[in-house]
């Protein structure tokens, strides 16, 4: 039998998830560490979050598309790629970390970075165009059920599929203006 990576999820009330999905928030905080690194499955919670912060509201109505939360979903894949504690940050206006990697008073606005609290950084962003139903759970890094995981996986390769097209049409458009210009 093959064996074969399991996707794994962590899930954030709304409006945090989408937050994510559209590029605005790259930190999330929580009370805990985890020790996994790699490729996470961004899932919206059934509810969302009571107060939600002004700053939090303009990140949506800064947008040129309108922006529709969604709930109970998967809606992007990001690399969790770093877990550092909040202690490590200092405040100079907005907060900088020891390595001098600033965090924007706008994601300042989108977490809690209370001492004590551990900071998941994330990078290479990848949201999914159909948002997909799915239970989700409190931990972080739980398993995505294999027929979920291949619906995501399939989206992210339709998406690597157009991307290298355009890719290459945008190449192909550069060659053909520089033949037609000598």
């Amino acid at each position: 039998m093959e064996a074969r990576f399991m996707m794994r999820g962590i899930t954030l009330y709304e409006p945090y998830a989408s937050l994510i999905s559209i590029g605005a928030k790259t930190n999330e905080t929580r009370p805990r560490r985890t020790n996994y690194r790699g490729d996470i499955c961004i899932h919206a919670a059934l509810k969302t979050v009571d107060g939600i912060e002004p700053e939090v509201l303009d990140a949506f109505r800064n947008r040129a598309e309108p922006m529709v939360w969604k709930f109970g979903c998967i809606v992007a894949v990001v690399d969790l790629w770093d877990v550092q504690p909040s202690k490590h940050f200092k405040s100079q206006g907005t907060m900088v970390w020891t390595g001098d990697i600033e965090i924007s008073a706008e994601e300042l606005s989108f977490g809690n970075y209370a001492s004590g609290r551990w900071i998941y950084r994330t990078r290479n962003l990848r949201r999914l165009t159909t948002p997909i139903p799915c239970k989700g759970f409190q931990c972080v890094g739980w398993t995505v059920p294999p027929e979920i995981e291949a619906q995501v996986r399939a989206q992210l390769e339709n998406q690597d599929e157009d991307s290298s097209k355009k890719e290459s049409y945008e190449a192909e458009l550069a060659w053909t203006k520089k033949i037609w210009k000598s």
